[in-house]
């Protein structure tokens, strides 16, 4: 063997070797992430392409309490708010998905610009069809959500945030009790219970369905609700309608 291929037999383990040891480190060495876009702490708000409130905090890298409104087609607008925490991931995006189905779901594309969806999902019962809005947020004061009442008594004016009862005819002669609330401080808030029906010292007691509708503003953290509407399931006296709606503040 020559001495110029001896050198090389003897060279070729070493540069083997750094070669491996370079390989090995670049690999242990993570690789590089451009950064997300880091959103403004704080409220932020929008309103819908239906034309529906959307408000939400940024902390900490969650977005906290994110409450919406959404239109159910046919079936009416409703709002979504219940306590979130919801995570942003290295892409800026969000998602918080409510106990109906609804979804809403936003990327910050900038430190002061959110853009997102509302989504419902459509239901054979009662018959809600799937429906899609766009929003566009941005920092911006988030205020306090006004306290919902109704007329409790239709004869005293009394308010009553969730009540079991409502008095609508003079003397008591129409009102319902037992009232089970469902949406209760949506914009459509629906009931099922009992209705008593009293002329002179007879009564009628038989099952009610009750709606509540078009709130209207009573102070700056007071919201009633200015229109019932129900039906009577059962006998009812000759001429009482079975049923009806009024204003009833």
């Amino acid at each position: 063997m020559s001495f110029r291929r001896k050198w090389q037999a003897k060279v070729a383990v070493p540069v083997c070797a750094a070669t491996l040891s370079l390989l090995a480190l670049a690999g242990s060495i993570p690789a590089a992430r451009a950064e997300g876009v880091v959103p403004v702490e704080g409220g932020w708000v929008a309103t819908t392409s239906a034309g529906l409130p959307v408000s939400f905090e940024v902390k900490g890298g969650d977005v906290l309490n994110a409450h919406f409104g959404f239109k159910w087609g046919f079936c009416g607008s409703y709002e979504s708010h219940l306590a979130n925490v919801d995570p942003i991931d290295a892409g800026g995006h969000w998602s918080f998905l409510d106990t109906r189905g609804q979804t809403i779901e936003a990327t910050f594309v900038a430190p002061d610009r959110a853009e997102g969806t509302v989504v419902s999902v459509e239901r054979e019962l009662p018959g809600c069809p799937h429906t899609r809005a766009t929003f566009v947020a941005a920092p911006g004061e988030v205020l306090p959500k006004p306290q919902i009442f109704a007329v409790q008594n239709a004869n005293t004016g009394r308010l009553a945030r969730r009540p079991g009862e409502i008095v609508l005819g003079k003397h008591g002669s129409l009102s319902f009790y037992g009232l089970q609330w469902r949406g209760f401080g949506e914009r459509t808030a629906y009931a099922v219970g009992k209705a008593e029906i009293q002329r002179g010292s007879r009564r009628w007691n038989l099952r009610a369905s009750v709606w509540l509708s078009s709130l209207i503003e009573d102070g700056s953290d007071k919201r009633v609700y200015s229109r019932i509407r129900y039906v009577l399931h059962g006998p009812v006296p000759r001429g009482f309608p079975r049923h009806g709606s009024r204003t009833v503040s």
